[in-house]
C-alpha cells in the first residue's frame, strides 16, 4: 500500500492505493492497482479509481491514475 499527498485539479488532500503484480523479471502479469475505497482525505475525500505502473528499461517507475472526484462535495 502506498499514499499520495498533493493536489489534483486544485483539490488538496491524500489518498491511498494498493498495487501488486507477478513477474519473472522480464514481464508483469496479474497486475492489480486500485485506490483504496474511502481512503481519501481533505478535498480528495470520496476519490475512486484505479491506475497502473510501468517500468522503463532504465528502471524508472511511472505510476498513473484513472480516477473520479465527487465534484458535488465542493
Amino acid at each position: 500500500m502506498e499514499s499520495f499527498e498533493g493536489t489534483l485539479h486544485e483539490r488538496r488532500g491524500t489518498f491511498h492505493f494498493v498495487h501488486s503484480a507477478t513477474t519473472t523479471g522480464t514481464d508483469r502479469v496479474a497486475e492489480f492497482f486500485t485506490l483504496v475505497p474511502a481512503g481519501g482525505t481533505g478535498e480528495l475525500a470520496g476519490i475512486t479509481g484505479s491506475g497502473g505502473l510501468a517500468i522503463d528499461t532504465d528502471g524508472t517507475h511511472r505510476i498513473w491514475f484513472d480516477y473520479e472526484l465527487d465534484w458535488a462535495s465542493l
